[in-house]
């Protein structure tokens, strides 16, 4: 297909905006189980500082990265049906499209047979009228013998 419709091409960079998002999330994801262990392991250096509340503070950290977590889980659950739904649509935008030009090239050659069956008509009655204004021609005496 030579030509994609404008809402085929906004379906297309939804498409690949979906998908950086979809990538985002997961580096984002990544990245907060890196800090995670990182947290864990000054959590645990900080625990001389902390050692009457070093109990609450650990609670509340994996507390804190359980919601992350979940929140996480959630948001990539997202992205990856946004992903999808845009990637449905793309394709049944796709799929429209080519019946639509494939419907519009039949219209076209429908119509380039009916105007050579137009010029064609025309060129006969043409050559009719041709025809019958000879033989309507006013004769003279000797047209026997043109015949």
């Amino acid at each position: 297909m030579d030509s994609v419709s404008e809402a085929q091409f906004e379906l297309d960079q939804m498409r690949l905006q979906a998908k950086r998002q979809l990538l985002g999330t997961v580096v984002l994801g990544v990245m907060a189980g890196l800090l995670a262990f990182v947290g864990q392991s000054a959590l645990g250096q900080a625990r001389p500082l902390l050692e009457g509340s070093f109990g609450s503070w650990q609670s509340f950290y994996t507390f804190v990265l359980w919601a992350l977590a979940i929140a996480w889980v959630v948001a990539l659950a997202q992205q990856a049906i946004h992903l999808q739904n845009i990637s449905e649509r793309f394709e049944s935008q796709r799929r429209l499209d080519s019946v639509y030009a494939e419907r519009a090239a039949k219209a076209q050659a429908a119509e380039e047979d009916r105007q050579r069956q137009r010029a064609e008509t025309e060129a006969r009655q043409a050559a009719e009228r041709t025809r019958r204004q000879n033989k309507n021609a006013r004769s003279t005496k000797f047209d026997f013998w043109q015949e």
